[in-house]
Order: C-alpha cells, then structure tokens, then sequence
C-alpha cells in the first residue's frame, strides 16, 4: 500500500489536513502510522480512506452534525422566541434564560435523534442551575 503525507493526502481527498488527522484518530486507514523523528511521519492512502468514508464509518453522525448545523441557528430563534411569549413577567430575564436554554437544547437534540437515535440527555449547567434558582424568586 502507498501513502502520501497527510497535507498531500488531504488535498486529494478534499478535506483539510485537521480533518484528516480526525479522521486517523477515529480509526482511518493508515498506509503507515507516523512516529518520533526526521522522516517517521504518517503516511496516507486516500483510496483506502475514500472506501472507508463509503463504507459509512462516522459517515451518519457526520451528515446529522452538519445538518443540524445549517438548522441551529433557526432552532435557537424559534426556541428563544417561544420563551419569551412564554414567560408570565417579559421583565425577568432570569426566567426567560432558563426557559429558552430548555427550549433550544430540547429542539436541537429532537431533532438530532431523528438522525442519530439514543443520544444521552444533557447535564444541565451550572449556570442554568443558578438562573433557576434566580427565576423562582
């Protein structure tokens, strides 16, 4: 098997070099592992990385991230907006806080489960604990 480094690698593949190295990191194949010194770095073989991407390794979480990516930023409106008609006194920020950090992060992982079913519920931030406490005054 023939490699190329990874910045060679990468070019071909259409990808950044950090991309690839994610990728080597989640278990990519590898023409040779690179180690300590002059001449000892990775090599890679882009055909062997292209059949694994094909053969779907990471490839369903990849596309559900960068779907919700381009949905984000319309999920947290809609969120943030549903909060504030909400909220029973539109002056206490504190509650509105909380309550659109529970709307967004309840929209967002919704729909990340449609992609990717069985993703954990969040621990809920320190900071959002203390806007609570604060909204229930």
């Amino acid at each position: 098997m023939s490699g190329l480094p990874v910045a060679d690698a990468a070019r071909a593949l259409g990808v950044s070099p950090g991309t690839l190295r994610r990728w080597v990191s989640e278990g990519c194949p590898v023409a040779r592992r690179g180690r300590r010194g002059r001449g000892c770095r990775t090599l890679v073989d882009p055909g062997a990385v292209r059949a694994w991407r094909d053969a779907g390794t990471g490839q369903k979480i990849e596309a559900a991230f960068h779907e919700l990516a381009g949905r984000l930023p319309e999920l947290m409106g809609e969120a943030m907006a549903e909060a504030h008609r909400a909220a029973p006194d539109k002056r206490n920020s504190a509650w509105v806080a909380v309550a659109g950090w529970q709307l967004a992060v309840g929209a967002t992982l919704d729909h990340m489960r449609e992609q990717v079913p069985g993703l954990p519920d969040p621990n809920v931030p320190e900071a959002i604990e203390l806007l609570r406490k604060i909204a229930v005054r």
